[in-house]
């Protein structure tokens, strides 16, 4: 709920507000309870629908405080560098926020700090929104000294005016068409000190965060099986449960335990990739089921008739 409070706020001091839409998918969720992957397609979704802005993502990051982040953002703050900083940031970011993980790749003359999305709703939206967040805490916690080399991001560039704004809203070199969206920095750059560096609550703050994420870890298999069937949404509960390490009655067992199903979490990410391929066009419906696991054409549609109700040609027209 962290992160969803932090786009409140970030929007609310852009002079924007969450639609009611949006409002009302978080109303009944538990506040002490993650928000489940479906619904955080739902919130992206409503947020792409009611602003248009195409620099949306980037502003919001650039709104969002490493305080508003809970535990995490904090821990960051207080260590000694950068380098420790990202090194926390690799360890913990599944405490913010589930669907993309950090890599940190070293080059002969750069590192790449990495943002690996697993989910396809509105994936240019919400990567721009976490680099650009990552990007304006990395200036702040150095004291607002530190120019990081570059952003690379893994998407098409859009029009010469647009790549303008994004160089005036960031200040930094932006690069479209990379083979993965990163925040490129100077090797020398992780040694750069931090402003709120303070040891004493940096060790008062590690238990209580190990804590969390070995409890996460604890009943995360489901997010794990997401995480598997979002990267390649064909593989089925044998191929799921072999990279697991486990037999397929264990996966179930497991999964149960955690009221959720192999099934059902299938169901939703090829729904998800389904809708996403049927309105973008660029595959037929053989090829939607191909890329999806299914045997033909025909047990594709069988199945999308159970998701939506209605026929995969039915959705493509009516989402146009």
């Amino acid at each position: 709920m962290n992160y969803s409070r932090a786009l409140a706020s970030a929007l609310h001091s852009m002079g924007k507000e969450l639609p009611p839409s949006a409002l009302e998918i978080l109303t009944d969720i538990d506040q002490q309870e993650r928000v489940p992957m479906e619904r955080q397609e739902q919130l992206w979704k409503c947020l792409a629908d009611c602003h248009s802005d195409p620099l949306l993502g980037v502003r919001l990051g650039r709104a969002i405080q490493a305080s508003q982040l809970g535990l995490v953002g904090y821990l960051l703050m207080t260590q000694k560098n950068l380098g420790e900083a990202i090194d926390q940031l690799l360890q913990y970011h599944p405490l913010v926020g589930e669907g993309g993980q950090f890599e940190l790749r070293r080059g002969g003359q750069h590192v790449d700090l990495c943002y690996l999305p697993n989910y396809v709703c509105c994936a240019q939206l919400r990567v721009e929104t976490v680099l650009s967040a990552c990007l304006t805490q990395i200036r702040d916690m150095t004291g607002g000294q530190m120019r990081v080399h570059s952003l690379q991001l893994a998407y098409p560039a859009p029009s010469l005016a647009v790549q303008q704004q994004y160089q005036a809203e960031l200040q930094v070199p932006v690069q479209f068409g990379a083979a993965v969206s990163a925040i490129r920095l100077r090797p020398e750059h992780l040694g750069a000190p931090l402003v709120a560096a303070d040891n004493q609550v940096m060790n008062r703050l590690q238990p209580e965060a190990d804590a969390l994420l070995k409890s996460l870890n604890n009943k995360s298999l489901q997010l794990r099986v997401a995480h598997l069937l979002q990267q390649e949404p064909q593989l089925t509960r044998e191929q799921v449960a072999s990279r697991l390490c486990m037999s397929p009655r264990h996966l179930g067992r497991r999964l149960t335990e955690e009221n959720a199903s192999f099934r059902e979490i299938q169901d939703e990410i090829r729904s998800q990739y389904a809708c996403q391929w049927l309105t973008e066009g660029s595959r037929n419906n053989a090829e939607i089921a191909a890329a999806l696991g299914y045997c033909d054409e025909s047990a594709f549609g069988k199945a999308f008739r159970r998701w939506k109700g209605m026929s995969p040609k039915a959705w493509r027209i009516s989402s146009r």
